[in-house]
């Protein structure tokens, strides 16, 4: 198969083809790829990865076909490939979007890729110490994502799969109520004093968790202390920071949610930075995406108001507050 006509094929934008020619240059992995049976699949999912029996049938008849889906084979292949020859690597690999007309098997192609590699993902965590409790604790958040793609598309699928390149990659990890990412610090970090490339431990806050109390994030954090320096001491260093960056450290909520509120508490934990040039467009977005699961343009007063958190931020956007994504530093 020729490279130059995969993309095409496979509906990649002109602004992504640069990974056709990073595919190509990496070609398959030297071991033959092995999907697991749709069977497989399936009861992997329900019990071990969290997903939904709908969601869960759904990845089990879009499983690639070589003779049938050639040009998402050979896509397959080359992110099969790309998980292997990077595990315990940081940073997401952010996979080009797919035409929608390539139908579900399109949809779930790269959730097949994660799936391959399973395996790997599963010994690199034996080998590194990690309990087999926190590899599955940390693996199953593929089914909070399966369901959130459902309400917000109206359909079975995982348009977020570049997410899970950290999960499949270890790199991430779910301790209690908070996972914790081995992360760089990027040339435009906000954080002064610190350099590029300098490596800190992300905090991300899985939707599907409980509220999110104080107590269980502080626990969160002094496990995952415990956690990084006994089994990546190699990788993090002891005093490496602990950031976070999300609309949930907007200083704004402490005006407009009550005082003592989980949300109010967790943002004080944080040390922050000064705001991004885009921190309102960017807090825009994600409010109305992990809030109200809402993407593109919307009428505020529509907004559902089912909840204190939602009335008040549907309310924000009709007043014009401009919520933003902050980022800080944990501080004990």
């Amino acid at each position: 198969m020729r490279a130059d006509d995969v993309g095409n094929r496979l509906g990649i934008a002109d602004a992504d083809l640069d990974w056709i020619d990073r595919w190509e240059r990496l070609g398959p992995a030297a071991e033959p790829l092995v999907l697991p049976t749709s069977a497989e699949a399936e009861r992997l999912l329900v019990t071990r990865l969290g997903a939904d029996a709908v969601d869960a049938v759904a990845v089990a008849a879009a499983r690639p076909d070589p003779h049938r889906d050639p040009e998402l084979w050979w896509l397959l292949e080359r992110c099969h490939h790309q998980l292997l020859a990077d595990m315990g690597g940081t940073g997401m690999l952010i996979w080009p979007k797919l035409s929608p007309d390539l139908g579900a098997v399109g949809r779930f192609v790269y959730l097949w890729a994660l799936l391959s590699v399973l395996p790997h993902t599963l010994r690199y965590h034996r080998d590194r110490g990690v309990p087999e409790d926190v590899s599955w604790a940390t693996l199953s958040n593929i089914g909070e994502k399966l369901r959130l793609n459902r309400e917000r598309f109206d359909e079975p699928g995982l348009a977020v799969a570049f997410w899970f390149t950290l999960h499949f990659r270890g790199t991430i990890y779910r301790l209690g109520r908070l996972e914790f990412a081995i992360e760089r610090l990027g040339p435009e970090h906000p954080f002064t004093g610190h350099a590029v490339g300098e490596v800190t431990l992300g905090i991300h806050i899985p939707a599907e968790g409980g509220p999110l109390l104080l107590q269980e994030c502080d626990e969160a954090v002094a496990r995952a202390r415990r956690f990084f320096h006994a089994l990546f001491h190699d990788l993090v260093p002891q005093d490496a920071l602990y950031t976070c960056t999300s609309w949930l450290l907007d200083p704004q909520l402490a005006e407009h949610l009550p005082a003592g509120s989980n949300i109010v508490n967790f943002a004080n934990r944080f040390q922050l930075a000064p705001p991004a040039p885009d921190a309102a467009t960017r807090g825009e977005k994600d409010v109305l995406l992990f809030v109200f699961n809402h993407i593109g343009p919307y009428d505020a007063s529509r907004l559902p108001r089912d909840s204190r958190l939602r009335t008040t931020l549907a309310d924000g956007f009709t007043d014009g507050i401009a919520w933003q994504v902050r980022s800080g530093v944990w501080r004990d």
